[in-house]
């Protein structure tokens, strides 16, 4: 559809809300009030939708580059990894760990994977949806310690080292620090010094 048949279906919604009658016991009264005031939403929406469609055919590089924005982040929100994926992909690899012999496992990987097995099972790890990403961070306490230290805003870390406390993150769908550490899970690295 081009900007002319946009107009013209505009228009004919407009031609069919002037052709209905308000009942004359109804006019100046509440009914007529809301009318009115969808009919308002509705120009507005008309004039917005009217000047973006003109803003789009006069600016098409612009346009094009607003959509493809859109269109990344939407694809980035789309692909954005759970906290069960999380809990799988930490599974399967234990599961891909333990199927290498202690010898020629990677001693990065086994303790890097050990150690978020045991903040995962003590319950240490959180999940953060941040919407295009997701974070998964470690804190001090356990969720379901009720301790003053635990839950007082004040006896947390500042702001300022949370970043200090971030173990993975997610986008597009991996966790970019558990797939690098178990890169060569499956070569040692002392064997080869």
């Amino acid at each position: 559809m081009n900007f002319q048949s946009y107009l013209r279906v505009f228009n004919g919604l407009k031609r069919a809300a002037n052709k209905v009658k308000v009942p004359e016991k109804v006019k100046g009264g509440r009914v007529e009030k809301i009318g009115n005031y969808f009919y308002n939403i509705y120009g507005d929406y008309k004039a917005a939708f009217l000047d973006t469609l003109q803003d789009i055919k006069d600016k098409p590089l612009k346009a094009s580059f607003y959509f493809s924005l859109l269109g990344t982040g939407a694809v980035f929100y789309k692909l954005n990894p759970t906290e069960a994926s999380f809990k799988e992909l930490i599974i399967e690899n234990a599961n891909d760990l333990a199927l290498v012999g202690e010898p020629i496992r990677s001693k990065t990987s086994d303790k890097f994977m050990e150690n978020v097995i045991h903040k995962f099972n003590d319950g240490y790890l959180r999940y953060q949806n941040v919407g295009l990403f997701s974070i998964i961070y470690k804190t001090e306490y356990n969720k379901g310690l009720k301790l003053f230290n635990a839950q007082c805003k004040y006896a947390k870390p500042h702001w300022t080292e949370f970043h200090k406390s971030i173990l993975d993150v997610g986008v597009l769908g991996r966790w970019i620090y558990i797939d690098k550490a178990m890169e060569n899970y499956d070569i040692n690295e002392d064997e080869w010094r």
